[in-house]
């Protein structure tokens, strides 16, 4: 394992985490952010190696809610104007979205649901 030392200011970088743990940088933030695309090998590693060295974790930023829409399609005025318009509630109440889209893929769609609803 690569233990780098911790940069300029004593703190140690996920660039650090990613060298040590052998991943990449962009796998560390997934692993940070909970992300559900890292296998379970993966993030124990990551998480091993943040406790080994000594990366402290970033309070997290107070916001507005996040939701998630979800729709069939993107392909038409009528979805841009939902996004446009719950984009611009959202950003009033300072509050985030993220945006789904299905496209039709019925077989998949109650799995990708039931993630979803796990997170």
């Amino acid at each position: 394992m690569n233990t780098e030392h911790p940069d300029a200011s004593g703190r140690v970088t996920p660039n650090m985490v990613a060298s040590a743990a052998g991943v990449s940088v962009s796998t560390v933030s997934k692993v940070l952010n909970a992300r559900a695309d890292v296998s379970t090998d993966t993030k124990q590693r990551v998480e091993a190696v943040m406790d080994e060295i000594g990366y402290e974790r970033r309070p997290a930023r107070r916001r507005g809610a996040v939701i998630d829409l979800v729709l069939n399609e993107l392909d038409s005025l009528w979805s841009v104007e939902i996004i446009r318009g719950v984009d611009e509630v959202l950003h009033q109440a300072d509050a985030g979205m993220v945006l789904s889209a299905v496209h039709g893929r019925s077989a998949d769609t109650r799995e990708w649901l039931d993630q979803l609803a796990g997170q």
